[in-house]
């Protein structure tokens, strides 16, 4: 069977695991109906393209005081009252194309701007997983998606952006523990699925009080922003691990 590459689908093969569910934001397919319980169970929601890249499009809304919904997308904020508008005004902004709707996180911070992690999973054919490297994307001034060029943002290595950030009681150690477990069993499950995939790039998340998600995942990701790190080791790591030895 054939499946598809889009968000939605990416999200409910990885729900399929036991072990992954209760880690993955839940996600919807974007309407009126899924959009308004998303909001009435978790207070606020991150809209995007089923099939987008790049941070392009992403739209946040939350709830605030006395009916009023914040919608912020790239540098602008708006705030609307009512939820029937403000379903308004975000339809209004994505029109008829595809998109999803995802329970949104809210992302431990730096110095008050949000951030999470690219991890790297790779696999040589006939054997197990590797993650490759890992690097933290700290979202750029005025900004709440952490794409780099998008957002004008930065990377930096996990260890630093985690001690850095407002992540109570945060363990260094543990939390990058459960950042490894988690990817290797989110790359396991996709295999099931997609069975040719050699390379992952997961958008993994850590809230506040240091809980691992996984965002999204991607087949085809870019490996460049490993080069932005001072520390080109991962890079050097990701790259050459598909090329043949002589």
């Amino acid at each position: 069977m054939k499946y598809s590459h889009g968000k939605l689908s990416k999200y409910r093969l990885m729900a399929n695991s036991p072990d992954l569910v209760s880690s993955l934001p839940k996600t919807r397919s974007m309407s009126k109906s899924h959009f308004l319980a998303l909001m009435q169970q978790y207070g606020g929601v991150v809209v995007k393209p089923s099939g987008g890249w790049g941070g392009m499009g992403v739209i946040s809304v939350s709830s605030e005081d006395q009916g009023n919904y914040k919608v912020h997308y790239d540098q602008k904020k708006k705030s609307i009252h009512g939820i029937n508008s403000t379903y308004s005004f975000v339809k209004k902004k994505i029109k008829s194309s595809p998109h999803i709707v995802q329970r949104k996180i809210s992302l431990a911070k730096v110095k008050g701007r949000p951030f999470d992690l690219r991890v790297m999973m790779q696999r040589k054919k006939g054997s197990s997983w590797v993650l490759t490297g890992k690097l933290a994307k700290i979202a750029g001034s005025g900004y709440m998606i952490t794409n780099i060029a998008r957002s004008h943002g930065r990377v930096v290595p996990v260890s630093t952006a985690i001690r850095q950030s407002n992540i109570k009681d945060a363990s260094v150690s543990s939390i990058q523990n459960r950042i490894d477990h988690i990817s290797l069993d989110a790359a396991k499950q996709l295999q099931k699925y997609y069975r040719w995939i050699d390379t992952i790039g997961l958008d993994v998340g850590i809230d506040s009080v240091g809980k691992v998600w996984i965002i999204e995942a991607n087949f085809m990701p870019a490996k460049s922003l490993f080069y932005k790190l001072k520390d080109k080791t991962m890079f050097r790591r990701i790259i050459g691990f598909h090329k043949k030895r002589r």
